[in-house]
């Protein structure tokens, strides 16, 4: 599904020569589109997806790339993606309606940015507190277990513990 506003894509950057990166390496880019949605596209135009979230477009160059070998390069300036989306159908919806939707009302564009904007927060807060949890729950397991056992249950009211292996 390609998108109307492909044609302000900025170049995209070259390509390390081969005392940085061999040929025999895929490329992924990695960067937002003007919309602020991720792109992932590799580098000699193979394939390439659209995303919600960064950590999407970094899956997905990781899954489409060599066994073992692949380079990621961020991009800093909006890149489009000038192939058929193999990413997230969602996100390739999602940019279609915002485009409708910039071309008919600014105001609502405007309104589905915003919205967008907060659940990106929303999804940023949430990680950063499930981190905290995980890293809280290892420092406690460290502190009443010295390291040689662990809590197997979500419940930490049963407190089953088991030896680390």
């Amino acid at each position: 599904m390609k998108l109307a506003l492909e044609e302000k894509a900025g170049p995209l950057p070259t390509r390390p020569d081969d005392t940085v990166l061999s040929d025999a390496i895929p490329l992924f880019f990695i960067g937002r589109n003007q919309n602020g949605f991720w792109v992932a596209r590799e580098a000699a135009g193979r394939c390439g997806g659209l995303f919600i979230s960064r950590r999407s477009a970094v899956r997905f160059a990781r899954k489409n790339r060599l066994v073992g070998a692949g380079a990621t390069m961020i991009v800093e300036n909006p890149i489009e993606l000038e192939l058929p989306n193999q990413g997230s159908r969602l996100a390739a919806l999602i940019a279609v309606l915002t485009e409708a939707v910039n071309r008919r009302a600014p105001r609502v564009a405007n309104l589905i940015g915003f919205a967008i904007a907060q659940l990106r927060s929303l999804d940023s807060q949430i990680s950063h507190t499930l981190a905290g949890y995980r890293r809280n729950r290892a420092a406690i397991e460290n502190d009443l277990f010295q390291g040689e056992y662990e809590l197997v249950s979500k419940n930490d009211d049963d407190l089953p513990i088991s030896p680390r292996v």
